[in-house]
């Protein structure tokens, strides 16, 4: 039986697009302009054709006893939330996001904020630096597959460089948070509203708003914790489309503020 739920992506004429998307690992990785690429989303094919075929099951990345602290806000300061930042930094990413609900949410941020073009080797290295062990070959191929069809979408080479003025870019703005598993070292279902620009190469420029949920699991790697994307069960699956995820809606809205968006200190809205 299919699990889908779907996702909304609004342009700057007000316009609304609907696809029926598969929960899955759902990384704000490659939004484009019309098509959303969800990494380590499981079996479907898209409206360009494309299938996703990474497998389901269950995650083996387990807390380690560690206890998270809850810190993140019920309803939305009028500054909007500081996201924290990681301790220590990896290859010009930062890693070590502290053992709170706000250090998931720090984790999806960074993801997103490092899709920063059409390089494979790039989005992959991201990939797999911020996922569970276990998850990290999915993780790197579903980045690779997102830069393809990054590439696709903006009309330049599938292979080489990049000729300018193309480029593509996400601005995180909001977030919502869900505990999966309050008795699990600490498990989070982090849902993320950005700004996506993409520019073509012909100079055609297209702005959306984007909504990815993603799991997060707080995972101790050679003797150290930190945040890990991960794929989750089927049952979480079950979980979150059952419970529908919060829709990409413009601030400031009725419907921005009835899904329940924390908007993100310092980001535009």
């Amino acid at each position: 039986m299919r699990n889908e739920m779907s996702d909304r992506i609004n342009g700057p004429m007000g316009e609304s697009r609907t696809t029926l998307l598969r929960v899955g690992v759902l990384v704000v990785i490659a939004a484009l302009v019309a098509t959303a690429v969800w990494l380590g989303a499981r079996g479907r094919a898209d409206d360009n054709g494309g299938t996703d075929t990474a497998s389901g099951g269950s995650s083996q990345s387990k807390g380690q006893n560690v206890s998270v602290e809850q810190v993140a806000p019920d309803t939305a300061p009028a500054d909007g939330v500081v996201i924290p930042t990681g301790a220590e930094v990896v290859d010009g990413h930062p890693v070590r996001f502290p053992a709170t609900d706000l250090g998931a949410v720090a984790l999806q941020v960074e993801v997103a904020k490092a899709q920063l073009g059409f390089d494979y080797d790039q989005a992959a290295a991201v990939a797999g630096l911020y996922a569970a062990p276990e998850d990290k070959a999915v993780f790197e191929q579903r980045a690779r597959d997102a830069v393809a069809l990054r590439r696709q979408q903006a009309g330049v080479p599938k292979e080489g460089d990049v000729p300018p003025p193309a480029s593509y870019a996400v601005t995180p703005i909001a977030y919502t948070l869900e505990e999966l598993a309050a008795d699990d070292g600490g498990y989070y279902a982090v849902n993320l509203l950005s700004y996506v620009t993409l520019t073509t190469a012909n100079g055609k420029v297209s702005d959306r708003l984007y909504a990815g949920t993603q799991l997060m699991r707080w995972t101790e790697v050679d003797g150290v914790g930190d945040w890990r994307l991960v794929q989750g069960s089927d049952e979480d699956i079950d979980h979150l489309v059952s419970t529908g995820q919060p829709q990409a809606v413009a601030p400031g809205t009725p419907e921005y503020k009835q899904a329940g968006w924390i908007p993100i200190n310092g980001a535009p809205q």
